[in-house]
């Protein structure tokens, strides 16, 4: 080896060791979207599946992914999403949309589970009829304006639709459920009879009542 060569010098220069817990360690600003994100997550979550096994009329497996999505996509939105009602309506907007964008080739699930799952949730015959004579945009409707009850601002927002639309396909949806779900099976000529509209309302909002049932965690 020739003189004067330091080999400490001549050798590859190495960077301090840094501490694995300095590295790791989040920041105050990603701690705080972390604790927010959660925060979010516990206050919509339950209520949002909720209203998506309604409209999907039991399909747990595309309730859940719709849901999930939308859930996680509001969670990384949560610093903006601060108002309840505004952030419950964009979330169900978001599923509404998701489950629209759903594959085609999806195969539906089978009429035995979708009643179990809403049987689950307090759904009698009279009420599944009149969740299953509606579409999934119309079942929506339903649940978000007379059962969950959200202002005409937010309904319009969950069905992308203008203020006299949303007005419109409320009522349209509403008496379609009451004439469906008030229908006698074994007696046809019962359904041009008024349907008892309070009684029929009234279970399915007791319906919605399990399905969103937060232990008392607002919308």
């Amino acid at each position: 080896m020739p003189d004067g060569i330091d080999l400490a010098v001549a050798g590859p220069r190495r960077s301090p060791r840094r501490s694995p817990t300095a590295i790791l360690q989040p920041s105050a600003a990603e701690y705080h979207h972390a604790l927010l994100a959660a925060a979010f997550r516990e206050l919509h979550g339950t209520r949002l599946h909720g209203f998506a096994i309604l409209v999907t009329l039991g399909d747990t497996q595309s309730a859940e992914r719709a849901a999930g999505f939308a859930l996680a996509a509001g969670a990384g939105r949560a610093a903006v999403l601060r108002h309840p009602e505004r952030a419950a309506a964009w979330l169900r907007a978001r599923t509404l949309r998701g489950l629209h964008q759903q594959p085609s080739s999806t195969r539906p699930a089978p009429v035995e589970s979708r009643r179990a799952a809403l049987a689950a949730l307090g759904v009698d015959e009279a009420a599944y009829r009149g969740l299953a004579a509606l579409t999934i945009d119309a079942r929506a409707a339903l649940v978000a304006s007379p059962i969950e009850r959200f202002d005409p601002i937010d309904v319009e927002t969950i069905l992308d639709a203008s203020p006299a639309a949303t007005r419109h396909t409320v009522a349209e949806v509403r008496a379609r459920y009451l004439r469906f779900a008030a229908r006698d099976l074994t007696d046809e000529a019962d359904a041009a009879a008024d349907p008892p509209a309070g009684e029929l309302l009234s279970r399915v909002q007791n319906v919605a009542a399990r399905a969103f049932s937060t232990g008392g965690v607002p919308r």
